[in-house]
């Protein structure tokens, strides 16, 4: 995944894409409406890939901060009607997400440990 344009502020913009393993790449783009740090992020979603420019989806991320420096996100997805629901779902949706917090998992670990050890030093 290549993000290239990260805004997260009210207003700010994002974009990504994305190579699969047969190197067909795919792009994703939406815009901030609120970022209320650190409760809740409200944007849109949408698939550039889309035939139909104009199915987007409202994306809502709330974050509540848990014991042992954890954090709970829950993310709400509203979309304009059931096909486009269906059709994210069928796209593979659930998975990409699933991958994505994995590799985010990977990544705060990771940090977690440099930060370790730099306290150690």
């Amino acid at each position: 995944m290549n993000l290239e344009k990260f805004e997260p502020r009210s207003g700010g913009m994002w974009r990504y894409t994305h190579k699969d393993e047969d190197g067909n790449q795919f792009g994703f783009h939406g815009v901030y409406h609120e970022v209320l740090a650190p409760e809740r992020m409200i944007d849109t979603f949408e698939f550039e890939g889309m035939p139909e420019k104009g199915h987007v989806s409202l994306e809502t991320a709330k974050f509540m901060e848990l014991h042992g420096g954890r954090t709970r996100v829950t993310m709400q997805s509203v979309f304009q009607s059931i096909a486009d629901g269906d059709g994210m779902i069928q796209s593979g949706m659930e998975e990409g997400i699933s991958d994505s917090f994995a590799r985010l998992d990977e990544l705060l670990e990771k940090n977690e440990k440099r930060r370790i050890k730099v306290r150690a030093r």
